[in-house]
């Protein structure tokens, strides 16, 4: 995955399929010692994808800043990946609609069940967009 990415997220856009579902849980945290003195946004996810994905929250965050990223959805659990915000729009309502990619690139994304449990996360989405359940 290295090197696929480069921050255009128009370009990110054609080679990664995105995939919206309110099941995928995500909390966001700054990395290091700014994670214990900053109060750490509460974010919703918009959408997912290899690549990266979007969040809203109502915390202003800047492009190039650093986040370390906890994803669940169902029974499909990841920790600590780590992500660079590439926008931040205001929306309506004093939300901001963040959009982060992976940081492939550095180390501690090189552990091996960090591609295989992003791709079991695609796979869950797509599958949950492709066959939503029906409650009555």
């Amino acid at each position: 995955m290295q090197g696929e990415f480069d921050g255009n997220m128009d370009e990110e856009r054609r080679n990664h399929e995105r995939y919206d579902n309110e099941q995928l849980l995500l909390n966001v945290a700054r990395p290091g010692i700014k994670g214990f003195l900053r109060l750490n946004p509460k974010a919703d996810c918009v959408d997912f994808s290899l690549a990266g994905l979007q969040f809203t929250t109502k915390q202003a965050m800047k492009p190039g800043e650093a986040l370390v990223l906890d994803l669940c959805v169902y029974d499909i659990e990841l920790t600590e990946i780590y992500g660079e915000v590439v926008t931040c729009i205001q929306e309506d309502g004093g939300l901001w609609c963040c959009g982060v990619k992976f940081c492939y690139e550095d180390r501690r994304m090189k552990r091996p069940n960090i591609k295989r449990s992003l791709l079991q996360i695609e796979d869950k989405l797509r599958s949950l967009n492709l066959y939503p359940s029906v409650t009555a």
